[in-house]
């Protein structure tokens, strides 16, 4: 999956446009990055989810949009704002391999929606979050 993940990133530009909705791929970078830094335990969400879990299950087996938290929100929130991009991207790159290197026994944060969740789970909560927005950008 990393590997996969990488190679997809890879293929990034900023000038890539998305087949749907409203981050640029340099947002989108800094966004995937933000969701890495939280899980790592140097971002923390400061507000309350405003769907349950089920509906947040629904959007998403729907494709349609799961309102992110506002510090995730890099169009509207307090999300990370671009800078360089391929500084940036080498960031998104570095989280990643962070990720995919945490023990076993690591204790991950609650997720935003769902709690507590095992390691297995925010693996595969992490693969759906870097594929949906790659998807997104056509890469």
């Amino acid at each position: 999956m990393k590997n996969e993940l990488l190679k997809r990133i890879n293929q990034l530009t900023p000038k890539i446009q998305p087949k749907f909705g409203q981050m640029t791929a340099h947002q989108m970078v800094c966004h995937c990055t933000d969701f890495y830094r939280l899980i790592l335990g140097e971002m923390l969400l400061k507000e309350k989810p405003l769907l349950n879990v089920q509906e947040v299950t629904q959007l998403a087996q729907s494709k349609k949009k799961v309102p992110s938290p506002n510090q995730f929100d890099q169009v509207a929130g307090n999300g990370t704002s671009p800078k360089n991009f391929e500084s940036d991207l080498a960031t998104l790159k570095k989280y990643l391999e962070k990720f995919y290197r945490l023990n076993e026994d690591y204790d991950y944060p609650p997720h935003f929606y769902f709690g507590r969740l095992s390691r297995i789970e925010w693996r595969k909560i992490a693969y759906y979050h870097m594929n949906h927005p790659l998807r997104q950008f056509k890469v």
